[in-house]
């Protein structure tokens, strides 16, 4: 196997770790849906890793997921993917490509590249939106509009700040990644 696959794989289960381990982190605020960190740390690997490793790590936490309680208030998939709230879990592997679009022009100046990972989490943000209120919809028999006010309106500036977030921590952390996988790519290292 060579360094290069190593490096994506160690770099993929360690960002799955991470998705494990902020996920469960849940403040209720008076809706059915809590604050989480799940939807940050999505946004942190997306923005961070190239789209298969991003993809990757999202898959096996969803996979982890069925059966160890790493969702939102320590829920498992099983119960959880089916549910009211399942939406927004599944989701997570449509937010990785929609990020993965804004990260990949290669620009230059620190404030356009976060400009642009800021407007794919956004965007990204959008299709958990629409995928989890839509499935809380249809599992409650509420109205898309009457899920829209509880299960998003009341998480949009926490979402927008999350994001903002990420975009920021996530570029910092792709340009660190970049130096070691130039460092350990350049001739006559060991």
């Amino acid at each position: 196997m060579t360094h290069e696959k190593i490096l994506r794989l160690t770099t993929c289960a360690v960002f799955a770790a991470i998705l494990c381990l902020l996920s469960p982190i849940a403040l209720p605020v008076g809706g059915p849906v809590p604050f989480a960190l799940q939807i940050f740390a999505v946004m942190l690997c997306s923005v961070t890793l190239d789209w298969v490793t991003a993809q990757g790590a999202v898959l096996v936490y969803l996979l982890l997921g069925l059966f160890l309680p790493i969702f939102s208030g320590g829920n498992t998939g099983l119960t959880a993917i089916p549910g009211p709230t399942g939406g927004y879990i599944w989701s997570y592997l449509l937010m990785v490509p929609v990020i993965r679009l804004f990260r990949f022009p290669r620009i230059r100046g620190r404030f356009k590249t976060y400009a642009l990972a800021l407007t794919g989490c956004v965007l990204a943000a959008c299709v958990c939106y629409l995928c989890g209120t839509a499935q809380f919809a249809l599992v409650t028999g509420n109205t898309f509009a009457a899920s829209l006010s509880v299960c998003v309106v009341p998480f949009l500036g926490f979402d927008l700040l999350k994001a903002a977030a990420a975009s920021i921590l996530g570029v910092e952390l792709a340009r660190a990644l970049e130096k070691v996988r130039m460092h350990s790519a350049a001739p006559g290292q060991t």
